[in-house]
């Protein structure tokens, strides 16, 4: 589905922050992979309009909410047979709140 495509990639096109308030406290904080997973997926759902289904995204590990850290996560949709590289970004932390900026390739893996 082409138009399916181009409205998750023109979402990415736009620098998406998504949020996590994260729970618990500890000395080395970080946004649990499953977590940043369902967030994110659900800010490309958001960004991408009405009608678009929930993307399923892949990350390998959890995410150090520590500003500049960056990880590759895999962006796929049920049906469809193109993967994207989505690459994370730590924009924010305050206390226990993380951004993190989305941005979804332009072309498949």
């Amino acid at each position: 589905m082409e138009t399916l495509k181009r409205k998750f990639l023109a979402a990415a096109a736009i620098p998406t922050v998504a949020t996590l308030l994260l729970a618990g406290c500890s000395s080395s904080t970080a946004v649990s992979e499953s977590d940043l997973e369902t967030q994110t997926a659900e800010e490309l759902q958001a960004m991408a309009g009405e009608g678009a289904p929930l993307p399923t995204i892949d990350c390998p590990d959890d995410l150090d909410a520590e500003v500049g850290v960056t990880m590759d996560c895999v962006l796929s949709v049920d049906g469809e047979p193109d993967q994207y590289q989505v690459t994370l970004t730590v924009t924010s932390v305050d206390g226990t709140d993380v951004g993190w900026d989305i941005q979804v390739a332009e072309t498949p893996m």
